[in-house]
């Protein structure tokens, strides 16, 4: 049972000899005299009093909370063109849940190529497709539909035209 003692108390201290033994039960109840002495735990740490300010690292940022940092991005601006606008396209892109573009940007071969998707493309992908490397001014080889997602594909940087373009016609 000394596993249970903590090493900073002596051992006579911590355990004390029961005062009597009841006789109807065996030694499972039995009563202890308080301890006589106190223990007494000895800091190495200095007392806060005489403790100097804990010194701020020159190289280090400052934190901004969460809600005082600024947004990364502007926030997109809504649709100018009413639906029904849009269907008469014959094609429509819509927005995400935070009313944002689905344009993203994703990077392959180590980071040396780049591709620019356009999700949630509704209607006739291919109209949009030739409508985007039109408006953009990019070769069509650099485009495509991915037969598998319907997701428009475009290679190079071409995020901020893309998503210009998006925002130009009404989206």
């Amino acid at each position: 049972m000394s596993y249970l003692i903590p090493r900073a108390l002596p051992l006579r201290s911590a355990i004390t000899r029961p005062l009597f033994q009841s006789p109807l039960t065996s030694s499972s109840r039995t009563i202890f005299r308080p301890a006589t002495q106190t223990a007494s735990f000895s800091s190495t740490k200095p007392s806060s009093a005489s403790a100097s300010p804990r010194q701020k690292n020159p190289n280090q940022k400052a934190k901004v909370p969460p809600h005082l940092r600024q947004l990364s991005r502007a926030p997109v601006p809504p649709p100018t063109k009413t639906p029904e606008e849009l269907v008469s396209l014959g094609y429509i892109v819509r927005r995400t849940p935070s009313v944002q573009l689905p344009v993203y940007r994703r990077w392959q071969s180590g980071g040396t190529r780049q591709v620019v998707v356009i999700k949630k493309v509704d209607g006739d992908r291919i109209r949009l497709l030739e409508d985007l490397v039109g408006g953009i001014g990019i070769a069509r080889e650099d485009a495509r539909v991915n037969p598998t997602t319907q997701h428009i594909e475009l290679k190079g940087d071409h995020f901020d035209k893309a998503r210009g373009w998006l925002l130009e016609r009404g989206f």
